[in-house]
């Protein structure tokens, strides 16, 4: 298909409108690169609005994270590729490890687990995009966060554990619990990929695929586990017969967004895409039903009246129409609203925002079929069977409370009842509404506390023992934090690049999408915009760096570098316009006059701040994703890239590049930063892990211990409290010890400190260790797929673990314990 779309290339653009328009399929089929989509996204977007609501945003959030994950031929490797590179690494990991010597990474998660606004106008913890609860205890609950994984409670959201941090980093769009059997779980992915638990969450396996498109919905037969439904966005609607090994489309619809039993009846199936349609046989046959437009649809049907079926229909991204039948989905009323619109962000339907089918579900009360609740980016509620709705919920805490309604955070996923509870989640995290006959400010409550998955962009860290931390991420704006206080929100929207002021931690700066500036005089408590640069504006996420000598001196990167020698308050350019935005910026902090600056896979130099022309550097191969300066050599300078060459150095101010891949595994390198340790200590972060290597070593080093597989966006050294900070995207922020700080002294678990026997083993093996240690007890085949995980175990007297699943054969067991990691082969008779 590659081919024939070189072949295509020039009848491609006599026709370019109609493919702009279809972006998001190109994104699903694997057959374009990502420069082609992004072309195709902006060429919609160049005579459109770009404002908010209008799925701009949603399409450079895809660009940007696409562009630093691409492979050498510019295509977005697929989930099942980066399956079968997260094993490769996993066998690598288990066969070294009697190689490897011990480092320091003992990685520890600092959060947001929780929000707490300030001068943040948005406050969430991360997106969440599917909600399951247990029908027969419903304590008992999991969530989807969109790349943080798969988190269950078993105390009705008090407390959470995260499911998949050492299986994979893969995008969560949709779960289920099989009502039949509680430890059996389901997870639907993007290209189709289901997965599937039969242990409640500790493995997954990879289960047939439906379709080539992110799974929006999975609904399983209450009286027969294995007939499943699956919703998949640009595909349609899929049905299994066998438990999800494999799926066939039942109905002719481009798009699937919905599926529905009908209460009391499981032959009654409603399916929605660009149609709706029923089938009355068990999902053999089904039924377009006529009456609608082709926008996007979702179904709400309800016990308290199993004959009345709604459907609401969304009109581009915004909302178009409601529809109500009562006779079991044959025909329906189309109800007037009057041009209202219920999904953009007016508490009283008056603009033209949404981002439907995104954002944008229904639910009806079980036991009054008349209540029903909508929502887009807000959520809103009818009394009288969808004939009026009201507004339940504001995106800005401040004027929920001034309205006296709900605050939920805005871009809602999805809505479901179970009993009376309505569950909301959206890209700020899971809220539920105990009581939905009364709408106060109280409305909704938040029981995202405990669920760390925030999608940083990128992280500051403050130069000092009593450490500060900004981080800028997707959606939930961007927070600081301290040891003392926990996280606080400080600006909205999208959060990008952001630092703390090196010579007086209470100032704070940030940015927002496409270099919107921001400063804080008071540790966050406040915030005001600084002024225009110049015209345009910069990347989604723009170069934003402090001068490491002069005071008050800052840098931003648009399509030329501007200077501040006022806390932003004035601005002057630096460069000669370079022919597109900046994507990466870095001032040596040796010489304050050598700043280095990317664009794409181009590097530019200037060593005289700017007064004359920057000089275009070598490429040394790849988009550039990360710069890092040597922090007292301002001409060692290394860069990472997209690609299978990963990482780039240069002794001589990048004139000349040195390929560094080394032995590095085949992941995405993403974040890069020197340690000033004296041994030129570099540490690279990828979408699977971090590495380290000194002048010490000839390899590069795994420095993963209990770092969840999570994409890293960006690596800082805090050089006053000897730790390495890394913001990820989906699991936000985390830190370890550095590599050589206590390097040789500290005691580390060796391998014959824990004994496991019997070796060879039947049914079981048992640990023992020398003294009290928690661990994390994995087992591998030989071809790195993880068979049995068991978190948060007591090392103390013994430990047995149950291994009569596995078969006979040789397996690798691996223990992730504060002190180390130790690997052990384990023969099963």
């Amino acid at each position: 298909m590659k081919i024939f779309y070189t072949l295509f290339i020039a009848l491609f653009f006599f026709s370019f409108q109609s493919h702009s328009q279809e972006f998001k399929e190109m994104m699903d089929s694997g057959e374009y690169t990502v420069q082609q989509i992004s072309d195709a996204g902006e060429a919609y977007y160049t005579d459109r609005d770009k404002g908010r609501g209008t799925g701009y945003k949603q399409f450079k959030r895809w660009e940007y994270m696409a562009f630093r994950l691409m492979n050498n031929n510019g295509y977005l490797p697929t989930t099942r590729e980066n399956l079968e590179k997260l094993r490769n690494f996993e066998v690598y990991l288990n066969e070294s490890s009697q190689q490897r010597l011990p480092l320091n990474d003992n990685w520890q998660e600092l959060g947001p687990e929780s929000w707490s606004a300030t001068s943040g106008w948005n406050p969430g913890v991360g997106r969440i995009t599917g909600i399951a609860v247990d029908e027969n205890n419903n304590d008992h609950i999991i969530v989807g966060a969109n790349t943080g994984g798969v988190w269950k409670s078993i105390d009705g959201g008090q407390n959470w554990l995260p499911l998949n941090d050492y299986f994979t980093n893969l995008t969560v769009y949709s779960v289920a619990i099989d009502p039949a059997n509680s430890n059996i779980y389901y997870f639907g992915s993007d290209g189709g990929i289901m997965f599937k638990s039969v242990d409640a969450g500790l493995t997954w396996v990879e289960i047939g695929s439906a379709g080539n498109s992110d799974v929006n919905k999975i609904l399983i037969n209450p009286s027969n586990s294995n007939n499943l439904y699956a919703t998949v966005a640009d595909q349609g609607i899929y049905r299994s017969l066998d438990g999800g090994q494999t799926w066939n489309e039942v109905a002719n619809d481009s798009r699937g967004y919905d599926v529905e039993f009908k209460p009391g009846d499981l032959n009654t199936v409603y399916i929605s895409g660009t149609r709706f349609s029923v089938s009355t046989d068990g999902g053999n046959n089904f039924t377009q039903i006529s009456g609608f437009t082709t926008g996007a649809k979702m179904i709400g049907v309800s016990p308290a009246d199993p004959n009345v079926v709604y459907v609401v229909e969304a009109n581009g991204g915004r909302f178009g129409a409601f529809y109500v039948s009562n006779d079991s989905g044959a025909t329906f009323t189309r109800l007037n609203h009057g041009g209202l619109n219920f999904f953009g962000y007016s508490t009283v339907g008056q603009d033209n925002s949404g981002q439907a089918p995104r954002d944008m579900d229904i639910a009806v009360s079980p036991t009054n079929i008349n209540e029903v609740h909508i929502a887009g980016i807000l959520t809103w509620r009818s009394t009288n069977g969808g004939v009026s709705f009201t507004c339940t919920s504001d995106w800005i805490p401040g004027n929920a409370a001034a309205a006296n309604i709900g605050y939920c955070h805005a871009d809602v996923d999805q809505l479901q009842f179970v009993g009376n509870t309505l569950f909301v989640a959206s890209d700020g995290g899971i809220f539920k509404a105990t009581d939905t006959q009364n709408v106060s400010t109280n409305y909704y409550t938040d029981l995202t506390t405990g669920i760390g998955i925030r999608q940083f962009y990128k992280i500051g860290i403050s130069q000092s023992e009593s450490v500060k931390v900004t981080g800028g991420s997707q959606d939930n704006g961007s927070s600081f934090y301290t040891e003392a206080d926990g996280w606080r929100d400080w600006l909205g929207a999208d959060g990008m690049e952001g630092f703390i002021d090196k010579d007086n931690d209470n100032i704070f700066y940030g940015t927002t999408q496409q270099g919107q500036l921001y400063r804080s005089f008071n540790g966050g408590q406040t915030q005001q915009g600084l002024s225009e640069p110049g015209p345009g504006q910069g990347n989604w996420v723009t170069p934003f760096e402090q001068d490491p000598v002069l005071e008050n001196t800052i840098y931003v990167g648009y399509n030329q570098v501007f200077k501040s020698i006022a806390f932003g308050n004035s601005w002057s350019p630096i460069s000669q316009q370079f022919p597109s935005n900046l994507d990466e910026m870095k001032v040596a902090p040796s010489n304050n006059q050598v700043i280095y600056a990317s664009r794409n896979s181009f590097i530019y130099r200037t060593t005289d701040g700017g007064a004359t022309d920057w000089t275009a550097l070598p490429r040394p191969g790849g988009n550039v994703t990360a710069i890092a300066v040597h922090p007292t050599n301002h001409l060692k300078v290394a860069v990472s890239v997209t690609g299978s060459q990963h990482v780039y150095t240069s002794e001589d101010g990048g004139d000349t590049w040195v390929n560094y891949k080394k032995n590095l595994p085949d992941f995405s390198a993403t974040a890069l930063v020197w340690d000033d340790n004296g041994e030129d200590g570099l540490y690279v972060g990828m979408n699977y892990g971090v590495f380290y290597i000194d002048n010490t070593f000839t390899d590069w080093q795994p420095y993963v211990t209990n770092l969840p597989n999570v994409i890293i966006n960006e690596l800082e050294v805090n050089s006053v409290d000897n730790k390495l900070y890394a913001g990820s995207y989906g699991r936000g922020l985390w830190a370890t010890p550095l590599a050589g700080d206590l390097l040789g002294t500290q005691t580390f678990v060796a391998e014959n400190d824990i004994s496991m026997v019997p070796n060879p083993a039947n049914n079981e093996v048992t640990f023992s260790y020398r003294g009290g240690l928690q661990s994390n007890i994995e087992v591998f085949d030989i071809s790195g797929k993880l068979l049995l995980n068991r978190p948060n175990v007591e090392l103390g007297s013994t430990y047995s673990l149950d291994i009569s699943t596995l078969r006979t054969g040789t397996y690798f067991v691996r223990l992730s314990t504060t002190e180390g990691i130790v690997t052990k082969k384990l023969l099963k008779k």
